[in-house]
């Protein structure tokens, strides 16, 4: 049995009028009749009296009407329990990336907030390697990584992408203007630890346009430890050497001409970010999650022009 049909007799006997009925559900009066007509031919009685001058019952609409009015109750309480997670006996883990915690994030916990106010929500700023090893340990439910992940049981809902241009110190007046992959090899380059997507990134990079490059190559010119994107901006401004970081967490030191961007004629790949989750997801909410973390990278580039980071 259709529970529609239960909840227009549980209304239309509140209300006595088969048009407030049909404005209350959003429906036409001659639907809120067929129902009637229909859940009465299922239960092989009638349930309202056609010859009465108002609205009345018949004994078996009597009989029924409180039994109807607790599956439809249970009924609305199934669907809540499905899509709010505050049912959940724990927060909702999502983990963030560097890279949104320094840009967007802040706009989309304000948005969570406002539109899913009930949800508990746990928030991780990790490194993309230790956030992967998180999903798929099941310890977070959601993250914001660059690039996402490599696996058949993961989803990567796309939100952003981030322009990434080598980067120097303005100090650095011997670095001429024009550069290829092969000039920068000669120069100090500020790498990831080496078993991070960045560094592999890097490499790649690298060999596809200087077939000779060693990352391991102990001529002094590798500065290799683990940074975040805003401490590498910060070892570029001084002079610690140069690094291919997203533009838009430099641009105040660009603006103020502390860091300048190298012309490099093989431009570095973007940095796309997106939302990876678990499939099929088991909290409902997450692709409400994602449509919030769409709509405010969107709102946030049109904030900054779109130059250094899109949809």
């Amino acid at each position: 049995m259709n529970t529609r049909f239960l909840e227009t007799f549980v209304w239309l006997s509140r209300l006595k009028s088969f048009n407030r009925t049909a404005e209350r559900l959003h429906t036409s009066q001659p639907a809120i009749s067929a129902r009637i007509v229909t859940l009465e031919d299922l239960l092989g009685v009638p349930l309202y009296e056609r010859q009465a001058k108002g609205f009345e019952l018949t004994p078996a609409g009597r009989r029924i009407i409180e039994r109807c009015e607790k599956i439809v109750a249970l009924t609305n309480d199934l669907k809540q329990m499905v899509h709010d997670d505050d049912f959940l006996d724990r927060p909702l883990r999502v983990g963030s990336a560097d890279i949104v915690t320094l840009t967007w994030l802040p706009a989309f916990l304000s948005r969570i907030q406002a539109d899913l106010p009930k949800l508990n929500l746990e928030l991780i700023t990790d490194s993309g390697i230790n956030l992967a090893n998180a999903l798929l340990a099941d310890e977070l439910d959601m993250a914001f990584m660059v690039e996402g992940l490599d696996e058949s049981r993961i989803v990567n809902a796309p939100l952003c992408n981030y322009r990434v241009d080598w980067l120097c110190s303005s100090g650095r007046t011997d670095i001429p203007e024009g550069l290829t992959v092969k000039d920068l090899c000669d120069l100090p380059i500020i790498m990831p630890p080496a078993d991070t997507a960045g560094y592999r990134w890097l490499c790649e990079y690298f060999k596809r346009h200087n077939p000779q490059f060693d990352p391991q190559a102990a001529d002094g010119h590798r500065v290799q430890c683990g940074y975040s994107p805003a401490t590498g901006v910060e070892m570029v401004a001084r002079d610690l050497g140069i690094a291919a970081i997203p533009t838009l967490l430099a641009r105040r030191h660009i603006d103020r001409e502390e860091i300048r961007v190298l012309n490099v004629r093989e431009a570095f790949p973007n940095w796309s970010v997106v939302a990876c989750y678990k499939a099929p997801p088991t909290i409902s909410s997450l692709f409400r999650i994602v449509e919030i973390a769409q709509e405010e990278t969107k709102l946030f580039a049109e904030g900054i022009g779109e130059k250094d980071m899109w949809p």
